[in-house]
């Protein structure tokens, strides 16, 4: 059994790679374990019981990566934050169908990667899995040394949830009138990275963006807005929600609302947060470029009826009123003052 494993290892395989990895990955997935587990770490895929109380269970699922970003955490050291991240973004794709997360599952592929580097990464997965009550409940590291640099690596994630059918929100519940409520993103989240690399590039990690540097900026978490969407969907009159991710807000918003309507946002409503600044100044890019390709400081809308919006202003933090919905005259969504 020695030649074959030499043999693999000659070919870039490292086989006890993943025997040194899997107790630091098991502890991991095993502090994630919920009781609705029923396979979890080890088997050959993942079981977790449909939890009671629904009388008409949905399951709701979504798959993502994290671009380009990615590139920045490997080449500044950030496995862990790269891993939560991940497990946010997935969430929040889910949440705002109001469904409950239940299930993760990951996928690791690389030329060569450190046993330390795949932990922090699964770790940083575990952490947000806990903080969000969901199971991780396995996952696939592949190693690709022909298709990937020594030291670079890609990670994709799956998340299942549940949510109630009469529950789940529909654009056909939005009216012309309705408000738009904007929850802050904290940078620029896991899109636009193809083109903010090149400020990296130019600036450097330690380049002053506000009170932090470059490399912070660039690498804020996404943050999870699962909470948050919880409570606006217990209020009355929550019509629907977007999580602003690729295309900003003029593809994201329009994805929640029918054909006939349009979100008119009043720029100045929110802080834009320092980085984009320094990504158009460095770039040379317009104000309607930065719109269609990032978030500018809005990770998550949601569309409520006036009286509802009142008390998601009121009761989420950080939130402010957007915009409004009104009738479409061309595109969904109207900047104005832009």
């Amino acid at each position: 059994m020695t030649r074959p494993a030499r043999a693999y290892a000659a070919a870039g395989v490292d086989l006890a790679f993943g025997r040194e990895a899997k107790e630091g990955l098991r502890a991991a997935a095993e502090s994630t374990r919920t009781p609705l587990v029923v396979h979890g770490f080890g088997a050959f895929g993942g079981a977790i019981r449909v939890p009671p109380g629904y009388a008409e269970p949905v399951l709701v699922t979504s798959i993502d990566g994290l671009g380009t970003k990615l590139h920045l955490a490997i080449a500044w050291g950030r496995a862990r934050d790269a891993g939560r991240d991940l497990v946010n973004h997935c969430i929040n794709d889910i949440a705002v169908h109001n469904a409950r997360p239940l299930a993760f599952q990951d996928y690791v592929a690389s030329g060569s990667l450190g046993t330390a580097v795949l932990v922090a990464l699964v770790e940083g997965m575990a952490e947000a899995c806990r903080v969000a009550g969901i199971a991780l409940v396995g996952g696939e590291t592949a190693q690709m040394p022909d298709t990937y640099q020594p030291g670079a690596y890609d990670v994709a994630g799956a998340i299942v949830g549940i949510a109630e059918r009469s529950l789940m929100p529909s654009p056909a519940a939005v009216m012309a009138g309705d408000v738009l409520v904007g929850l802050p993103a904290l940078g620029l989240h896991t899109n636009g990275f193809s083109l903010a690399r090149r400020t990296a590039e130019r600036l450097g990690p330690e380049h002053r963006v506000g009170d932090a540097n470059l490399a912070d900026a660039l690498l804020a978490p996404h943050p999870s807005y699962l909470p948050q969407l919880q409570r606006a969907f217990g209020v009355p009159g929550t019509r629907v929600a977007a999580h602003i991710t690729g295309g900003g807000l003029g593809e994201n918003v329009p994805r929640v609302l029918p054909a006939h309507l349009a979100a008119r946002i009043t720029l100045g409503a929110w802080r834009v947060p320092p980085v984009f600044d320094t990504i158009q100044g460095d770039q040379g890019i317009g104000d309607a470029e930065m719109y269609q390709v990032f978030n500018m400081g809005v990770g998550l809308t949601i569309v409520a009826a006036p009286s509802a919006s009142e008390r998601l202003l009121a009761e989420l933090p950080g939130a402010f009123r957007a915009g409004v919905i009104v009738p479409r005259r061309g595109d969904g969504v109207e900047l104005a003052g832009a």
